[in-house]
């Protein structure tokens, strides 16, 4: 993150070192991972921000970087614990609710995919020379432990005080690629699935959820298939379920510390273009959520019509992403249907 950010400007570790007053071995450190950020004072770290800032660096950058040292916590604790049981209460997964721009950090070690809201920066960095790292790179055996933690984490006993806990873990083991956690979550899922006992209760339904995309992730999405047919069949579960996807995305300003924010926030506590935009650009033929994706955009444009009609653009875009979405053969008999209905109320707004 501090590679891209000292790159946009564009500045070689040289000259930042010397604008910063420390040694070229220092930033070498810092960008490496040698000598993380995460270690030095948080005066420092002011200090620092403060001078990017006025060598050019854009001030936004910075929530990325909080989001940066948040990642750097969670895969070092993650990594230095490996397979042994660590205390719930003090763990990173515990804190609070996670959003996609920290997911979206914690993940690019693994899937390569620099997170959306830095690729505008990472287009403005210069060539690199040499054979340099294009993400934060981990080797196989600190990968092979990060995932090892997860397991023990998420396998650990169920108590209600760590649900959070282990609902972010098993979603983070989506992006294991190894096949004895694939069958792990598959385990999950039904278990999951006995314990939910009754589809109203938010709490059970939002671990099936997490175990059905992680699966998903792995090429099963038949549990999320299900998940949308069975488990968001009425106005709480709807309501929860966007409620949940603004907080993804930003539209929720607070950060929440459990799950308790989706069936205690109203549809109306956020704007909803943010979402809106969101789930149109995740509709993709053969996208691994498409069902849900479909089905939460379906929900949305029914709770808040009034998007389409104020916004042109996105009517286009929501036109365009549709139309796609409905040659997509592989596509559940209710999500073609909520793609007629979608493609109904893109029609009113238009008039």
């Amino acid at each position: 993150m501090l590679k891209l950010a000292r790159e946009s400007v564009p500045l070689s570790q040289s000259v930042l070192a010397e604008h910063l007053g420390v040694d070229l071995t220092t930033v070498q450190g810092w960008e490496s991972g040698r000598r993380p950020l995460t270690a030095i004072r948080t005066a420092d770290l002011i200090r620092l921000r403060a001078k990017l800032i006025r060598l050019g660096v854009p001030p936004k950058v910075f929530a990325a970087l909080e989001d940066a040292l948040e990642a750097d916590l969670l895969i070092g604790h993650a990594v230095e614990t490996g397979d042994r049981p660590a205390r719930a209460g003090d763990h990173p997964l515990a804190q609070c609710v996670h959003r996609r721009n920290l997911t979206n950090m914690i993940t690019w070690p693994f899937t390569g995919l620099v997170p959306p809201n830095l690729r505008d920066l990472d287009r403005q960095s210069h060539q690199r020379r040499g054979p340099v790292p294009d993400r934060p790179a981990l080797g196989a055996a600190e990968t092979d432990r990060f995932f090892d933690h997860l397991l023990v984490t998420a396998d650990a006993e169920a108590a209600e005080d760590q649900a959070l806990l282990r609902r972010q873990a098993v979603y983070l083991l989506g992006f294991d690629g190894r096949g004895a956690t694939a069958e792990w979550l598959a385990t999950e899922q039904r278990r999951a699935l006995r314990s939910a006992g009754r589809t109203d209760h938010v709490p059970s339904w939002v671990e099936v959820r997490s175990s059905a995309i992680a699966l998903s992730r792995s090429g099963d999405r038949d549990p999320l298939r299900a998940f949308v047919q069975t488990a968001l069949t009425n106005e709480a579960q709807e309501i929860a379920n966007l409620n949940y996807w603004a907080y993804w995305v930003g539209e929720v300003a607070d950060v929440q510390i459990d799950d308790g924010f989706m069936t205690e926030l109203g549809v109306r506590s956020w704007t909803g273009e943010d979402l809106l935009r969101h789930l149109l650009v995740r509709l993709q033929p053969g996208g691994d959520h498409a069902e849900l994706n479909i089905h939460s955009l379906w929900s949305l444009v029914l709770a808040r019509p009034a998007l389409l009609d104020a916004n042109p653009g996105l009517r286009r875009l929501a036109r365009e992403r549709v139309d796609g979405m409905s040659a997509d053969r592989e596509l559940a008999k209710q999500a073609h249907r909520e793609l007629t209905g979608l493609d109904y109320a893109i029609r009113l707004a238009a008039r």
